[in-house]
């Protein structure tokens, strides 16, 4: 589902200015105002929808929250006690978490599992960024509101205006943020453009929707990513019961939680499983058919950025040793080559290498457990070696292994 996210804002922008110089306020007043608000709030109940455009793909994803919170200053897992309900608007997904400040559950309409705080409150800080809340309410900072330090941070500009949002009168601040001024040193992305727009109720200075924008330059594209958290309903008043381990129906059967086991990796010298798979043309390319050559197979996907930082490495040993015994093959186990625009994502990073689409199960034979994931095979076939993941001095790592491979 494509959501024209860029009108609405285009819309907003141009919304009715504010009229009166004598009675105009600052945007830094207005923002000041909300983020006392907010900060005012130590609890309570609220509904909100979320619509999210991740930068590699060009669908909106939409879901809806229903959650009652209350802030703990002293915690340092969630730093909130809270009992969320999360739908997934696009498809039939639905599940409940809670976290009570000693517990935390996840669960559907019969099972689930539970994780104490003691032994396992690593593993739940661990994937807390899973969790979508309306921020500038339940986040001891009310992030991304800014505080006084951003506030006074001269790099950042601020426009002010005014608009209507389900018939309420709003504040629009457009907050621009400092672009960077050379790509990060790790993955190679520069962000070029970091907006945050909140819509501040006139009326008490409650942020009922804030959004943020970013368009980020990658190797040869520019990719766009937008998000924008709308608040339905709020009510103040805490309901402590819903955020015990009692507010859980009785039908719900619950399990200990067990850590994730990565797999082991394939050994070396064992053959590697076969596979026959589709190329971006159509082509069908075999396994047993390149027997013969030292092969480096990469299992990407698009939106890993790990994944896209190591792409000009591979290009680089594929352009140098292509005509030497060498086949370099990316295999994206995600992707749809059609839907997610595969052709292009591939040629602004100028990569000639062979892409090959499979189904998941392949990943799980490779036993992937991190992307990338990558695997010399030697001239027979067999598993040689083996990389997880994407570093400095990879490059120097991957050609030494391959110089050796080819030299046997």
């Amino acid at each position: 589902m494509k959501h024209s996210i860029k009108a609405v804002l285009a819309w907003a922008a141009v919304a009715v200015v504010l009229v009166g110089c004598n009675s105009k306020p600052a945007a830094e007043e207005v923002l000041r105002k909300s983020y006392q608000k907010c900060q005012s709030i130590q609890g309570g109940h609220y509904e909100m929808e979320e619509r999210m455009k991740y930068m590699s793909g060009n669908d909106t994803t939409h879901y809806r929250y229903a959650c009652d919170f209350k802030k703990l200053p002293d915690d340092t897992v969630y730093y909130r006690a809270f009992a969320m309900f999360e739908e997934n608007l696009n498809s039939e997904y639905s599940r409940h978490f809670l976290y009570t400040g000693n517990e935390f559950v996840n669960y559907d309409d019969s099972t689930g599992t539970i994780m104490p705080c003691d032994p396992w409150a690593a593993d739940i800080i661990a994937t807390r960024h899973n969790r979508t809340f309306y921020s500038v309410l339940t986040h001891l900072s009310s992030y991304p509101l800014p505080n006084e330090e951003r506030l006074a941070d001269s790099t950042y500009s601020y426009i002010l205006s005014e608009t209507r949002l389900d018939g309420k009168p709003c504040y629009l601040v457009d907050i621009l943020a400092p672009a960077d001024k050379e790509p990060d040193s790790i993955f190679g992305m520069m962000t070029i453009r970091q907006e945050t727009y909140f819509w501040i109720d006139k009326k008490d200075y409650l942020p009922i929707q804030f959004a943020t924008a970013f368009d980020v330059v990658e190797q040869q594209d520019t990719l766009y990513q937008y998000k924008e958290c709308k608040l339905l309903s709020f009510d103040p008043n805490v309901d402590e019961s819903k955020l015990t381990l009692k507010s859980i129906p009785e039908n719900i059967v619950l399990k200990d939680y067990e850590p994730y086991k990565e797999p082991e990796p394939l050994a070396e010298g064992s053959p590697a499983p076969e596979w026959s798979l589709s190329a971006l043309k159509g082509d069908t390319i075999r396994l047993a058919d390149l027997k013969g050559k030292v092969v480096l197979l990469d299992f990407f996907y698009k939106s890993c950025a790990p994944c896209c930082a190591a792409m000009p490495i591979l290009q680089s040993l594929h352009e140098k040793y292509k005509d030497k015994g060498f086949m370099m093959i990316g295999i994206d186990p995600i992707d749809d080559p059609e839907k997610d625009e595969m052709a292009d994502f591939l040629a602004k990073r100028g990569i000639t290498y062979t892409i090959l689409f499979s189904e998941r199960e392949l990943s799980d034979t490779y036993r992937v457990s991190g992307y990338p994931t990558l695997y010399f095979l030697d001239r027979e076939g067999k598993i040689a070696k083996m990389h997880i993941g994407f570093g400095k001095g990879m490059e120097e790592e991957l050609e030494a292994d391959l110089v050796k491979l080819l030299e046997k």
